[in-house]
């Protein structure tokens, strides 16, 4: 998933106030967690900043 991808179906979402929660998906996993981890902080490294010359990201960082 993209950024742009991610801002088109967050722009879809009506009550903006929704708390985010991730899930693992590995629905291969025979202990595929489904534990709540809530979405606590995002990070953007740009590309050419130290670390990620070639290709920057977007970090989400979550837990319980």
């Amino acid at each position: 998933m993209t950024v742009k991808e991610l801002l088109e179906l967050l722009e879809k979402v009506k009550d903006k106030s929704l708390p985010i929660r991730v899930l693992e998906y590995n629905p291969d996993n025979p202990e595929f967690n489904m534990d709540n981890y809530w979405l606590y902080d995002i990070e953007v490294a740009d590309t050419g900043t130290s670390g990620y010359e070639n290709c920057g990201e977007v970090i989400l960082t979550g837990g319980r």
